[in-house]
């Protein structure tokens, strides 16, 4: 028999809402990993420059919205 390497794996919890709607936009084989890997390497490349403020943002429900679109108007602004 021949071992497996093994593959670490994160587990959570989603609601059947997200459930829904991660599998009509990232239903895709392979575009869920590759999606969600890349937003965990964003979020903790944040975390590990601006440290615990960036969990504080993303905690609170309509604050990671907000602040994007605060920096598309900075960004706007910026090259104008």
């Amino acid at each position: 028999m021949v071992d497996k390497p093994y593959i670490p794996r994160i587990t959570f919890e989603v609601t059947l809402e997200q459930k829904e709607r991660a599998d009509k936009h990232l239903g895709l084989y392979g575009t869920r990993k590759a999606v969600l890997s890349n937003v965990l390497d964003s979020v903790l490349d944040l975390i590990e420059q601006h440290g615990s403020i960036v969990i504080g943002i993303l905690m609170e429900k309509d604050k990671p919205k907000q602040v994007l679109k605060s920096l598309v108007q900075v960004q706007k602004k910026v090259e104008e």
